[in-house]
């Protein structure tokens, strides 16, 4: 996008949707003439009831009516509509997330769904899975959303822990009267990736209406788009080997089904692989597909794409029930009960289990020259006269490169069930001529998964399967006891049988259990008058515990499958928080001072884990004029740290072989380092090691060593981490252009202490023993445990409160509805309603570790956070019919910030922009059918292959599965 475009979107346009009546209004492109009528309400980021144009800061809304004409059967794509919102769990880009298959999640700004806090109705929601706490929003039933309002800022003086990033609040429907069923239902061009959702409301009023009651179910399916099945991005691409970095097409892969076979001479690998379109055939390899780590220029026919297993979008089924029920005890007092309960299958896609030649793989298996198999099947004399002919001895291996594609894929299957009720009580008072709003209620919520990892070999049984021996004439394992357990050998040169794989092939299975218990109580009143208008004040108390657990089959946690051992985590925690907030308002209806007012929010909260933590909210809100309105506000926010991050166990484990931890004390390490280095190593390798000589010491890890303990998990020391967020903006609504809203909005947000792991490079060097600081009082060097001899026993790796984070930038949009017969002789043309959201985010900084220079990771693919995003809508509506359009832009975007752009070529994505159409017609007062095509142009993510298939962090924001129809119908009765 050029300067001047860019210049346009952000000097014109900002969060119309400032609060959810407004918004409303200009959306449904009301007739223009007066002032919309707005009532009090409680706007999200503030629990002081108010006219919506005065809330606290800009709020962003979808409504639950937008979300169904959208074709959208999910509300997190919905919410990418937004450009505050970054791409974290959806449809598309939870295909390989294993343990998360089939979750959608909320990300404001990209700082992280587990920082982004979602309501119910301003009520927190029990997280969905115990490996990565978080809630998924596929759990509410559409039909019940009456609309979601997003709140980007920090917001935990208001609600909690959290809050950090902003507050997404669905807001659901609480009265209805009669039937609604809607069905929506949609397809790719390629003729996959169909959706389909099914739901149905039923409401009745009772008892004089003091009754209502509401029960909503609903059902949905998203199949899966494969890789393979998009000609535009199958095989996919990758970077070459020049200088600059180049782009060419995906290279084939050094494993196969069939298996790929290296002979090492010395430094010289010649290879041959069972011919992919011929099993009968052993074909020699060309010298780019030859190597340990394939080249770019590998294309041989014989062999394959990986990407062939790679799913772009995953499958999942869903289904839920919800109720409200509420009952006017009087005129003012009012009790209410919710229970829902959701019931999700979510499916992931990986490719099977394998081996490599690779000394980086998970496992590496070799042939030698006695394997029986060399002598039998169509390969198993080829191979033999191959290898005899290289010149290798005897005993050198064979090394194979195998997919194992007769256990069939790693698919993940994870099963989930939600279950939450609700009881209170809400009303309203008078008390000394002020009118007290009060709420209190009791929630309890519970979230049971089991997750079925399939096809993952038990990698003892594989050893002993593929070794071997001849014994009475017959091929049979070579381990005497795995014989008797029921060994079968593997044929890994001609294929296995299915005998074979039965025995080795095996399944993992994790369950997990999370449970939230919360009692709240809220009061909202104004305590007197002043002269420009009541002081209000909202104030609350709450407690909430915290429980989860997560857990594996004794096989898996034992480390004997192809998968990774996590073994069991176990933990709960409680909370006791109480908040006020309060608005003082200053002027009013004086010259240069049409309204003026301060808020001031405050929250004291109280953790069994991390102790007691503060947070304040201070806000500034002023109208010269009615027509204009500036803001700001700063504020401190925290995260208390997860259950995962506190109690994940600690368990020992080793650094990779192929990439051996260096001690700095180590003597070829002391003399390589700079002088400035070799400095500071002389005060803390001494203090830390008896006896320490530079010259002399040698160090028990390093290149040809053991390879250096590790302890990783969970950390119960770990602190909050902790924020500062800043937000200023203006707010324009001319009186002479009615239905015409304008804003631009600032922000910022400082974040310290966030919760992460310090490398073990940067930890020994730049951290510890590096450092001008005190080896006694460094907490980094408290991490290295050495013997009495100097060697490392351990090297703490659990989490730590490390990082920091600092993101700016500016918000803004325009909305406008008219009637076009107003300039057009006061015919009937219908109604027109325009809104432009675009969100500009100049930086986005991180500090892994402490001590060292921020990384920018705005605008890059790695960052996964864009410059420029813009979503620009047009609708229009005349008598049954309404049309309309959105279009998208995301800005270019550099392909990594780990290169200069002297390096990589391309080194920028280019502009993205989709475009999205719709159309609904009102049949009758009750029935309602509409459709539309979304990614018109049939757009796929930018030729990088930093974000090819439109998968992985930052590239999720893309759509990679093309042109998507659908139709849908609503019936009301």
């Amino acid at each position: 996008m050029n300067s001047l475009l860019r210049t346009t979107l952000l000097g014109s346009a900002a969060v119309a949707a400032f609060a959810a009546p407004n918004l409303a209004a200009a959306q449904t492109a009301q007739a223009p003439q007066g002032e919309t009528a707005v009532s009090e309400i409680v706007v999200t980021g503030s629990r002081i009831r108010r006219d919506s144009f005065d809330g606290p800061a800009p709020v962003s809304v979808i409504t639950g009516e937008q979300m169904r004409n959208s074709g959208y059967t999910l509300l997190s794509d919905a919410l990418l509509d937004l450009p505050t919102l970054n791409a974290n769990l959806n449809g598309q880009n939870s295909a390989g997330s294993s343990f998360l298959a089939g979750q959608t999640r909320a990300d404001i700004r990209g700082l992280g769904a587990q920082r982004t806090l979602v309501l119910r109705d301003g009520r927190r929601l029990v997280n969905n899975d115990a490996s990565d706490p978080a809630v998924d929003l596929s759990q509410i039933p559409t039909l019940l959303i009456d609309r979601v309002e997003i709140a980007a800022g920090g917001a935990s003086a208001v609600y909690g822990s959290e809050a950090i990033a902003g507050v997404v609040n669905i807001i659901m429907k609480k009265r209805f009267e009669g039937f609604e069923a809607d069905v929506d239902a949609g397809v790719r061009q390629e003729g996959d990736g169909q959706e389909f959702r099914i739901g149905g409301l039923y409401g009745a009023r009772l008892l004089n209406d003091r009754l209502s009651v509401m029960v909503a179910a609903e059902v949905g399916r998203i199949e899966p788009i494969l890789q393979r099945d998009r000609s535009e991005l199958y095989p996919g691409l990758r970077r070459d080997n020049g200088n600059p970095q180049g782009v060419v097409g995906a290279s084939k892969a050094n494993i196969s089904p069939l298996g790929v076979f290296q002979i090492r001479q010395g430094a010289v690998n010649v290879a041959y692989a069972r011919d992919i379109n011929d099993p009968t055939r052993l074909v020699q390899l060309s010298a780019a597909c030859s190597t340990v780590v394939v080249s770019p220029t590998c294309q041989d026919p014989a062999l394959i794409y990986q990407s062939q297993y790679a799913a772009l979008q995953s499958k999942s089924l869903r289904g839920i029930i919800d109720t409200h029920i509420e009952y006017a005890i009087d005129d003012t007092t009012n009790l209410f009960v919710e229970a829902s309960y959701a019931r999700s299958r979510g499916y992931a896609t990986q490719s099977p289990a394998f081996v490599s030649p690779q000394a980086t793989a998970e496992t590496v298996i070799p042939i030698f020259a006695n394997n029986p198999f060399l002598a039998v099947g169509p390969i198993g004399p080829q191979l033999r006269t191959a290898f005899l002919a290289s010149g290798a001895a005897a005993n050198s291996p064979i090394l194979i490169g195998k997919y194992f594609d007769d256990f069939g894929g790693r698919d993940t299957r994870a099963d989930r069930e939600t279950t939450r009720g609700v009881i209170g009580m809400n009303g309203a008072l008078e008390i000394a001529d002020r009118d007290v709003h009060w709420d209190w209620y009791a929630q309890y919520g519970r979230t049971s998964a089991e997750t079925t990892h399939y096809n993952v070999p038990n990698l003892l049984r594989i050893t002993q399967s593929v070794d071997p021996v001849v014994v009475a004439g017959q091929i049979v394992c070579r381990d005497v006891a795995a014989r008797a357990a029921g060994c079968v050998p593997y044929d890994l040169i001609n294929g296995g049988s299915r005998e074979a794989a039965l025995w080795v092939n095996a399944n993992a299975y994790t369950q997990q259990r999370i449970e939230q218990s919360l009692v709240a109580a809220n009061i909202t009143t104004t305590l007197f008058e002043l002269p420009a208008g009541p002081l209000a004040i909202a104030a609350g108390a709450e407690y909430r515990k915290e429980e989860s657990a997560f857990g594996q089959d004794a096989l898996s946690a034992s480390g004997a499958l192809f998968f990774n051992a996590t073994g069991v985590r176990a933990g709960q925690y409680d909370v006791r928080e109480g908040y006020a907030e309060l608005r003082i308002p200053v002027l009013k209806d004086l010259p240069f001072a049409y309204d003026l007012s301060f808020e001031a929010a405050g929250r004291v909260a109280d953790y069994s884990t991390i102790g007691q933590t503060d947070q304040y909210r201070l806000v500034a809100n002023w109208a010269p004029v009615q027509d204009l309105r500036f803001r700001a506000s700063q504020g401190t926010a925290v995260r208390a740290p997860n259950i995962v991050e506190l109690y994940a166990p600690q368990s020992t484990s080793f650094a990779a072989a192929n990439a051996p931890v260096q001690d700095p004390c180590d003597r070829v390490n002391f003399a390589s380092t700079t002088a400035a280095q070799q400095a500071a190593r002389r005060i803390t390798c001494a203090a830390a090691i008896p006896g320490y000589n530079p010259a002399t010491f040698v160090s028990n890890i390093g290149a040809g060593r053991p390879t250096a303990r590790l302890l990783v998990g969970g950390n119960p020391n770990l602190g909050a981490e902790t924020a500062n967020t800043y937000q200023a903006g203006v707010v324009i609504k001319p009186r002479w252009t009615p239905n015409l809203s304008i804003s631009l909005d600032w922000f910022k947000y400082n974040i310290e202490d966030q919760v992460g792991t310090v490398p073990t490079a940067s930890l020994l060097q730049t951290l510890c023993y590096d450092s001008s600081a005190a080896y006694a009082t460094n907490p980094f060097c408290a991490q290295v445990t050495r013997n009495a001899a100097g060697g490392v026993v351990q090297i703490n790796q659990t989490r730590q409160n490390i990082a920091k984070v600092k993101l700016e930038g500016w918000d803004g949009a325009i909305a406008y509805s008219m009637l076009p017969g107003d300039l057009l002789g006061g015919a009937d043309y219908g109604s027109l309603a325009f809104k432009l959201d675009a969100t500009w985010t100049y930086r986005a900084a991180q500090q892994n570790i402490p001590n060292v220079a921020y990384t920018q990771l705005a605008n890059s693919i790695n960052g996964g956070l864009p410059e420029w995003r813009a979503t620009a809508q047009a609708d229009w509506r005349m008598g049954a019919l309404s049309v309309g359009w959105t279009g998208h832009y995301i800005g270019s975007m550099i392909a990594s910030t780990q290169f200069t752009q002297t390096q990589l070529n391309p080194y920028y994505t280019g502009d993205y922009y989709s475009h999205d159409v719709r159309a609904q017609y009102r049949l009758t007062d009750g029935v309602v059918v509409r459709g539309g095509i979304n990614n018109l142009a049939d757009e796929y993510p930018p030729s990088l292959p930093e974000t090819y298939t439109g998968t992985g962090q930052g590239a999720s924001i893309y759509d990679n599965g093309g042109r998507y129809f659908y139709l849908g119908a609503s019936f009301k009765y």
